[in-house]
């Protein structure tokens, strides 16, 4: 119970080895709880690195940043450089364009160590699929942990600086006074952490909690408060020779969250039970440390556990991709079979990665330290920049500017007031369209303004909460002539409710002498997760049809069927119309809403001329990221 320091100890590679289990498990679709693997290596992270710089200041008073920077970029940069480039040549090799785009996309913020923050701003959902179609998706956590290499580092040498400023004569005393500040330090940003991670929850998506790094800094700040020596010291007084028997206790209750999680299907993760997952898991981390012979850490110790820890960094960084290049439709296999395949091709990636790449360069590689390693890491920092130059880029699909049938030369034989700026409101799907009505609005001298959000902008449903707390702002700003809602594949509910939320736009529309141009969504192919919500959702067009003739006039319902038909239709006149998803709509398909929509537009407002579509369709919006499956 006196050990002090963190040695090689196989029960911390083990643990590594269930953290990286459990993701895998997860992301196969097997384990719910999976996920919270992550926060485990969060916690572990947190620790040793603490534990490791204490150390360094035990010895020698002070922190070396360029001797600790030099030895984080050898472990974890040789192994990510070859990830990138070699995920992205074989993303372009394999011609799947959507892998390929998002590879591009977001390697380089994987290289800045800005990825989590970089998802964030293109507002990719992390729970719709995991991040499917980002092959580099599953790197926040990597850029999380690496922020917190390159901050806590500094906080902890400015913290052994002002304790040899107070003017500590003994270095013990120094070092004892750097760990009770590095402790109350690190309570301090845990609490602050989680106070954010309460303050900016959206039930709606839950991804900004989740992967910020201000946000998620608990799970690796409560690691670094188990590292010092006051609370090391108060586990000992705490536990005592009952250290196995809380270990015990601890990791039942790891599994039992790990089991009953689902993602953002449990909202409390984000009501303090991630940070009570991370607390535990720190625990459980010190414990081990304090308790090598326990019953669980000699579990832990077993060598299946432990050969998945020691490749498991690597083997985190090739189980994304490998899921996605191993698809379904490629294996041809699903459930358990494709998953042994996947964790077979993973963890051979991960084996190899760890002994061509990884370990020359972090324990062999003479070069890869002092000078020449600076020399070596510019070098290979400045090649990558240049590989995001050179590799080519996916082909911009074509839109058929004839198929899309917009674009009269007389003006709308409408009798409406002139328009000039149009609200648009809606789901993913309506963010896409948003693409070709901005540029052929701008075409056709109007403003578009958009509020179309991933995973809600409805006004009925589960999300529609948030979708109202920002409308009024919205529109302030805006001062819409017209507003267009299209039905969200979220406007859940009794037809009742749905009636109230279309009511209440309809309402919140007439207040500022906007009118509500109601369209509905393009039929979709339900999956699993909107199956059983189809009932609710096929009644969606009659309530907002119903509710558009009782509204005086100010709202007007526009059957959109001519532009898409009666059910999910893949391909029309031999282009892409909608995404293999079954939900989204592709370029052409887009366009062809967009030119149906200002042909609907020009009837009802006279004066308005829409822009021929040879304006608009090869504005440069074609060639965004968004459009995937197509």
């Amino acid at each position: 119970m006196n050990r002090t320091r963190t040695d090689h100890l196989p029960a911390l590679d083990g643990l590594r080895g269930v953290a990286i289990l459990g993701v895998l498990l997860f992301h196969a679709g097997h384990l719910g709880g999976g996920f919270l693997g992550v926060d485990l290596f969060f916690a572990l992270s947190g620790y040793l690195i603490t534990d490791l710089l204490l150390r360094e200041v035990r010895v020698s008073g002070t922190v070396s940043l360029t001797a600790f920077w030099g030895r984080r970029a050898r472990r974890l940069l040789p192994a990510l450089a070859a990830l990138l480039v070699a995920v992205t040549l074989l993303t372009w090799a394999l011609g799947d364009a959507d892998l390929w785009r998002s590879a591009l996309s977001d390697g380089p913020w994987v290289q800045a160590n800005l990825v989590n923050w970089h998802l964030l701003g293109e507002s990719a959902g992390y729970w719709e699929g995991f991040g499917a179609g980002r092959v580099f998706g599953h790197l926040w956590s990597i850029a999380v942990e690496e922020q917190f290499y390159l901050v806590w580092p500094v906080v902890v040498l400015l913290v052994a600086r002002r304790a040899v400023r107070a003017g500590r004569a003994e270095q013990a005393d120094r070092a004892r006074q750097t760990e009770s500040w590095v402790a109350w330090i690190a309570i301090l940003v845990s609490l602050a952490s989680l106070a954010l991670m309460l303050l900016l929850v959206d039930p709606a998506d839950t991804t900004r909690v989740y992967t910020g790094t201000d946000t998620r800094a608990f799970s690796l700040m409560l690691g670094a408060l188990v590292a010092t020596g006051p609370a090391r010291r108060a586990l000992e007084r705490l536990a005592g020779r009952g250290a196995g028997a809380v270990l015990v206790l601890l990791v039942a209750a790891l599994a039992a969250l790990w089991w009953v999680a689902d993602g953002e299907a449990s909202p409390w993760l984000f009501q303090g039970g991630l940070f009570a997952h991370s607390l535990i898991a720190a625990l459980v981390v010190v414990l081990c440390v304090q308790a090598p012979g326990s019953m669980v850490a000699r579990a832990l110790s077993l060598r299946p556990l432990r050969a998945l820890g020691l490749v498991s960094y690597s083997l985190y960084l090739w189980h994304w991709p490998v899921y996605l290049l191993l698809s379904e439709e490629r294996l041809g296999l699903t459930g358990w079979p494709r998953t042994a395949i996947i964790c077979a091709v993973s963890i051979a990636l991960a084996a190899l990665s760890t002994a061509l790449v990884e370990n020359p360069v972090r324990f062999r590689a003479g070069w890869a330290r002092g000078r020449s390693g600076l020399v070596a890491f510019v070098a290979t920092m400045t090649a990558l920049a240049l590989f995001w130059v050179v590799v080519p880029r996916p082909a911009v699909a074509d839109v058929d500017a004839g198929a899309v049938t917009s674009g009269g030369s007389l003006p709308g034989s409408g009798a409406g007031a002139e328009l000039s700026t149009v609200l648009l409101m809606g789901d993913s799907i309506a963010v896409g369209e948003a693409l070709p009505l901005d540029a052929a609005m701008t075409a056709s001298g109007l403003t578009l303004e958009s509020m179309a959000s991933d995973g809600g902008g409805g006004v009925v449903g589960p999300l529609a909460e948030s979708t109202w707390a920002e409308l009024p702002a919205v529109i302030a700003s805006a001062e819409p002539d017209v507003i267009v809602y299209q039905i969200t594949t979220y406007d859940w509910g009794t037809e009742q409710e749905q009636r109230a939320g279309y009511e209440r736009l309809v309402r919140t529309a007439a207040d500022v002498g906007a009118e509500l141009v109601i369209v509905p969504f393009p039929p979709i192919r339900p999956d699993e997760f909107y199956a059983p919500h189809m009932d609710e959702l096929d009644r969606t067009d009659e309530v907002a049809r119903d509710v558009a003739a009782g509204s005086g006039g100010q709202a007007v319902f526009l059957d959109s069927t001519a532009v898409w038909g009666d059910t999910y239709q893949r391909e029309r006149d031999g282009n892409s119309d909608r995404s293999a998803d079954g939900i989204h709509t592709c370029q052409q398909g887009a366009a062809r809403f967009t030119g149906w929509l200002l042909d609907e537009l020009a009837r009802r407002y006279s004066g308005f001329v829409p822009a021929a579509p040879e304006e608009w369709v090869d504005a440069g919006w074609a060639g965004d990221d968004r459009f995937k499956g197509c």
